[in-house]
C-alpha cells in the first residue's frame, strides 16, 4: 500500500472512531426527554469532528454516529431524522472552518469563531428536531418538546465541547495531526 493509501486509511479509522464517539456518547450518556426522545452530550463529539476532520469525513461521521446512537438507544424511529440533522449540525463549524483556513487561523479547536458557531448549529438541532417531532407527532407536541426540552441537548454538547476542546488545544492536539491530514491533498482554500 503507498503511503497516499495509508493516510486515507488513517484518515477513515479517525472518521470512523469519531462516529463511535458520537454514537457511544450520545445513546449511553443521556436524560430520557419528551416524545421517546432523550437529551445528551453526544453534540459535543460531532463539533469535535468538524473542527479536526476534512468536511466530507465530518459530514458522514456526524451522520453515522447519530444514526447509530438512536438505533443503540431503542429510538429506530428517530434514526433518519437524526442523521439529517447531526450532519447538518457540521456545516456551521464546516464553514468557519473554510474561512479560517484562509486565514491561517485554523490551529487550535477553540477558536473564537468556532466557539461562536455554537449558536447556529444549535439553532439546527432545535429546528431540526422540532420539525421532525411535528412530523412524527403532531405539532403541538413538537412546540412543548422544543421549549421543554429542546434547548438542553445543544446546552450539553456545548459544555462537554469547550472542555474537551480545551483539554486538547491544551495539548496542541490539532497541530499534532493537521499535517497528516492535509498530506490527503485536501484543497487549501488560499489556492482556491
Amino acid at each position: 500500500m503507498n503511503n497516499k493509501n495509508s493516510e486515507k486509511v488513517r484518515l477513515l479509522a479517525v472518521s470512523g472512531l469519531f462516529a463511535a464517539l458520537i454514537a457511544v456518547v450520545t445513546s449511553f450518556i443521556r436524560i430520557p426527554a419528551a416524545h421517546n426522545g432523550y437529551t445528551h452530550a453526544g453534540d459535543s463529539m460531532i463539533y469535535l469532528a468538524s473542527c479536526i476532520l476534512p468536511p466530507q469525513y465530518a459530514v458522514v461521521a456526524s451522520a453515522v454516529g447519530g444514526f447509530m446512537a438512536d438505533i443503540l438507544a431503542g429510538a429506530p424511529e428517530w434514526a433518519f431524522a437524526t442523521a439529517i440533522i447531526k450532519s447538518l449540525n457540521a456545516l456551521p463549524f464546516i464553514v468557519c472552518r473554510y474561512f479560517l483556513k484562509k486565514y491561517n487561523k485554523d490551529d487550535r479547536i477553540l477558536h473564537p469563531a468556532n466557539i461562536a458557531m455554537l449558536l447556529p448549529t444549535s439553532l439546527v438541532t432545535i429546528i431540526g428536531y422540532f420539525i421532525a417531532t411535528g412530523i412524527m407527532f403532531g405539532f403541538d407536541a413538537s412546540l412543548i418538546s422544543a421549549f421543554v426540552s429542546g434547548w438542553l441537548q445543544p446546552l450539553a454538547g456545548a459544555i462537554l465541547y469547550l472542555a474537551l476542546g480545551a483539554a486538547l488545544d491544551g495539548i496542541k492536539f490539532k497541530s499534532k495531526i493537521y499535517p497528516s491530514i492535509m498530506k490527503l491533498g485536501i484543497r487549501d482554500p488560499k489556492k482556491a
